[in-house]
């Protein structure tokens, strides 16, 4: 199972293995949780963070991902430490995604664009 993002064009999907990473980034760079996913495989999927990303726009994204993005890269060990143990998704892959998602997102031409994300 995988969370699928598009913006201006481009597509990105990863595991929802990651969720609580990107939830305990954004917690530690914001103070704000984020909702588990609902539903019968919410307890499975985990933290919801790509609702808040759903319909933002390329400046709101990019610093919405900015913020996630700076938590990871201030204590990798520590996310390191939350790689799945099935090895589907890991903290080094997404943060590449993460970083290629923001660059897009931020280098977008108009605040017309607005991200599609589902989980």
């Amino acid at each position: 199972m995988s969370w699928d993002a598009s913006f201006d064009g481009r597509d990105w999907n990863y595991t929802h293995n990651i969720n609580q990473m990107i939830a305990a980034a954004y917690k530690a760079a914001t103070g704000d949780d984020t909702d588990q996913a609902e539903g019968p495989l919410g307890p499975v999927i985990g933290p919801a963070w790509w609702k808040r990303l759903d319909g933002m726009n390329g400046m709101e994204g990019g610093r919405y991902l900015g913020k996630i993005l700076a938590a990871l890269c201030a204590d990798p060990d520590k996310y390191r430490a939350m790689n799945p143990g099935n090895r589907w998704g890991d903290y080094d892959s997404l943060v590449e995604v993460l970083r290629d998602m923001c660059a897009h997102s931020l280098n977008a031409c108009c605040d017309k664009r607005h991200w599609e994300v589902s989980g």
